[in-house]
């Protein structure tokens, strides 16, 4: 290809950025149905006719600046070099980068949202699938378990879904949590806070024994938890008094000789 048969390819190349650039911004601030192809090619260098001719249609539109988003952010991903660190490390990072990357393209959670409520039939699952980021933290996770630092059996995909619904939400739900709690969500300040407290939330999750073997049963009786609270402290009770023995000079007073079990009244 000669520099000249080059050149409308390029510009070609160049108008689409330019119209997904304009597109991406429309349907953050107003969503798919409150956007209009004409308002978005009266901010391009291009006419109306130019993005049918680009994206087919309204819909093309939509899909394509989809697609640009997720190529995005999974191009970050793979910059991030997880496989290469610790796996403390490696979750740490996976956290605190992906919520600064939704604080620094909000973008993608409104398209994301958007695309949910259209029923999801502009997302090609072939071309976005994220099967690469939820082996990669199975991988992360499966090498953290065989080293012994985590000990509960989470899956990738528990742990991607986790950070990105943590990430998500900051972005979509900031004007009603500002206005029900007044708390901005977007400051620099409550950005660093909430890194803070999420890495220290996923790896506490991560170290909690069985934390993803739990059986979703019925909510205990206050009385039954009661029953559990004081078999604990008896248990704890016993073990004291079987260390400590005859150094424990007092371990049957008041009680009527009955030791120091705790008994559940009523």
């Amino acid at each position: 290809m000669t520099a000249a048969e080059a050149a409308p390819s390029r510009d070609l190349g160049r108008t689409k950025d330019d119209i997904l650039r304009v597109a991406t911004e429309h349907f953050q601030r107003r969503g798919y149905f409150g956007s209009r192809v004409d308002e978005i090619a009266a901010e391009t260098a291009t006419t109306k006719r130019m993005i049918y001719y680009c994206f087919g249609s309204k819909d093309g539109v939509f899909a394509a600046c989809l697609e640009r988003a997720y190529d995005s952010i999974r191009a970050f991903e793979a910059e991030l070099h997880l496989a290469d660190r610790s796996p403390r490390e490696a979750v740490a990072a996976y956290v605190s980068q992906t919520l600064r990357y939704h604080e620094a393209h909000p973008e993608l959670a409104f398209l994301v949202r958007t695309e949910n409520v259209l029923g999801g039939g502009h997302i090609d699952p072939d071309h976005h699938s994220s099967a690469a980021i939820v082996d990669l933290l199975d991988g992360i996770l499966d090498r953290g378990r065989s080293q012994g630092v985590f000990l509960a059996d989470v899956k990738g995909f528990d742990l991607h879904i986790a950070v990105s619904a943590l990430a998500i939400y900051r972005i979509t739900n900031e004007t009603t949590i500002h206005k029900l709690f007044g708390v901005a969500l977007r400051d620099p300040e409550r950005l660093e806070h909430d890194i803070d407290q999420y890495v220290s939330m996923i790896l506490g999750w991560l170290t909690c024994p069985g934390s993803a073997e739990q059986p979703a049963g019925p909510v205990p009786s206050p009385r039954s938890r009661q029953q559990r609270r004081l078999r604990y402290l008896n248990r704890i009770r016993k073990a004291s008094d079987e260390f400590f023995g005859s150094h424990h000079p007092h371990k049957d007073a008041g009680n009527g000789g009955q030791g120091s079990v705790l008994r559940l009244a009523g």
